[in-house]
């Protein structure tokens, strides 16, 4: 009686626990048993035979050719022929003369007849498997679209079946926010913010805590802000972001930049917020003779050091400039008040000026892909600057859909910042170590040094108010606002700044525009 081993495959451990694995044993055995057969093992896989790398059908082969055993019995050539590289190892198997039978066809593979029916069917059943492949990737890209995750959905979120969009889990969102929270604002590493948050409740789906890659994971995922990333496409989502797009931005930055890094042993005031211009590259902070300086690390790079009271000075400077006076204090308060009183008609400002920026923003999409199309850059560029676009437009279509409920946020932060500039001089001055590090992460987005140069790249609504003289040239619903010198640049001998004149009446209208469009980052002054 010949030996042999019987081998079984099922696509998925669903599978391997159902009927599926007993209907093919029995069956084989049957086989086995009318041909008299002797099975000395089976071979039972849960792996699909649409991909090669099945380590037990390997295993499987290995022995045969090694004379282990005879043959084998398989329950149909489907079972084991839907790629052709694995079928192939199987016609190597009979051209040495070992056994192979299938217990669903009746083919005898050592004549050329059934040797050729054997080949088409495993033909067929690879298209097959090619095709449903196919099939399904297209199936799963077009509910993308449609703006549907088509997988289990994320932590901080709840799975309601096929084409339903992923719900909010309340308790678990709070989470997640306070872990974005953290990262961003309270310079956790990935390792602390690990074990803090396990102590906080957040669990992974198996109740336990989520590692370091899980944490990263999280803080990469832009589901998070209503966007599906798969395979360097993203798709807009029809489920509801929890995390805020700037907050998310921020953490893709501290994760690019803590990848450089591994730690720090100091703590200094403008810790990796300069960075040098030429080769940009953070600067990086040391004590020498009781003074702090930073320092361009590149070897023969021309910007060398900067001391930081240097640049203390330069932000004082600044300050200055956005510093508003009294009679300009009176003026924005009454139309702030005007604004709140006429609410609907203040939103209606907001919504248009989102919606242009919306429309500037698909056209800048649709920009981008003409260049794609016409090779102007290629494919990593174009995917990186998609995302960006898709990020910038997704935090103003959140700004819109948040309209409604956000009457109190907007002049409550207008208020602030109105607070803030009276005297933002002395608000610097006595603010702590981290309220100076936030304050000046919501008036600047970019510190550079270039030799003895320091530039402060100022954002909305700070660079309009720097800029207040000229400010009826540049209107905040036309696209003309580069107009404004966003950009403040001292040398050694420009250690002054340039007040700019009060505004006047007409002047105080258009900046309260801008006051309301940069309602967002406003809030963040919230927070100080």
């Amino acid at each position: 009686m010949k030996e042999v081993y019987g081998y079984i495959r099922v696509s998925d451990v669903k599978q391997k626990d159902g009927a599926s694995l007993i209907e093919q044993k029995r069956i084989i055995k049957e086989f086995a048993k009318k041909n008299k057969l002797k099975i000395i093992r089976f071979y039972e896989e849960n792996k699909t035979a649409a991909k090669q790398g099945r380590p037990l059908f390997d295993k499987m082969i290995q022995n045969l050719r090694a004379n282990k055993a005879q043959g084998v019995i398989i329950h149909k050539i489907d079972r084991s022929a839907r790629n052709l590289h694995d079928w192939a190892n199987i016609g190597d198997l009979i051209d040495i003369n070992i056994d192979v039978f299938f217990a669903h066809e009746s083919l005898n593979l050592n004549e050329r007849s059934g040797r050729l029916s054997a080949d088409i069917q495993a033909v067929m059943a690879s298209d097959y498997v090619r095709n449903l492949r196919q099939e399904t990737i297209k199936g799963l890209y077009g509910r993308l679209k449609q703006g549907f995750y088509p997988w289990r959905a994320p932590i901080g979120y709840v799975d309601n079946g096929k084409a339903k969009e992923k719900t909010v889990n309340t308790a678990t969102a709070e989470l997640i926010k306070q872990l974005f929270e953290l990262y961003v604002s309270k310079n956790y590493n990935i390792k602390n913010l690990s074990k803090e948050m396990e102590k906080r409740g957040l669990r992974n789906k198996r109740g336990n805590r989520i590692c370091k890659n899980g944490i990263t994971r999280i803080l990469r995922n832009p589901f998070y802000i209503g966007l599906m990333k798969i395979k360097d496409k993203v798709f807009q989502g029809n489920h509801h972001p929890i995390i805020d797009p700037r907050m998310f931005k921020q953490a893709q930055l501290k994760i690019k930049d803590r990848q450089r890094n591994t730690g720090f042993t100091h703590h200094f005031l403008f810790r990796r917020q300069i960075r040098c211009e030429l080769c940009n590259y953070i600067m990086s902070g040391e004590r020498q003779k009781g003074h702090i300086y930073y320092r361009c690390s590149t070897k023969g790079c021309l910007t060398k050091t900067i001391r930081e009271d240097t640049i203390e000075h330069y932000i004082q400077n600044i300050l200055k400039t956005i510093s508003l006076s009294k009679k300009e204090i009176v003026l924005l308060k009454a139309v702030h008040l005007e604004s709140k009183n006429d609410w609907l008609a203040t939103q209606e400002k907001i919504s248009q000026s989102n919606k242009l920026q919306m429309r500037q923003l698909e056209m800048k999409d649709q920009k981008l892909v003409d260049m794609y199309l016409e090779d102007a850059i290629d494919k990593n560029r174009y995917n990186e600057q998609k995302e960006e676009l898709l990020i910038e437009l997704q935090r103003i279509k959140s700004r819109q859909s948040q309209l409604l409920e956000s009457k109190d946020l907007i002049f409550e932060s207008i208020e602030i910042f109105l607070e803030l500039c009276k005297t933002p001089i002395e608000s610097y001055i006595s603010a702590i170590f981290e309220e100076k590090r936030e304050l000046l992460k919501i008036i600047t987005s970019n510190i550079t040094v270039n030799q003895r140069k320091l530039s402060f790249t100022m954002v909305s609504p700070f660079y309009e108010l720097a800029n207040r003289d000229i400010l009826t040239l540049c209107t905040p619903n036309r696209d003309n606002r580069r107009m404004l010198y966003r950009k403040i640049v001292y040398t050694d001998k420009n250690t002054s700044s340039i007040v700019p004149k009060p505004m006047n009446k007409e002047q105080i209208k258009i900046f309260y525009q801008f006051l309301i469009n940069a309602a967002s980052t406003l809030s963040e002054i919230n927070k100080l």
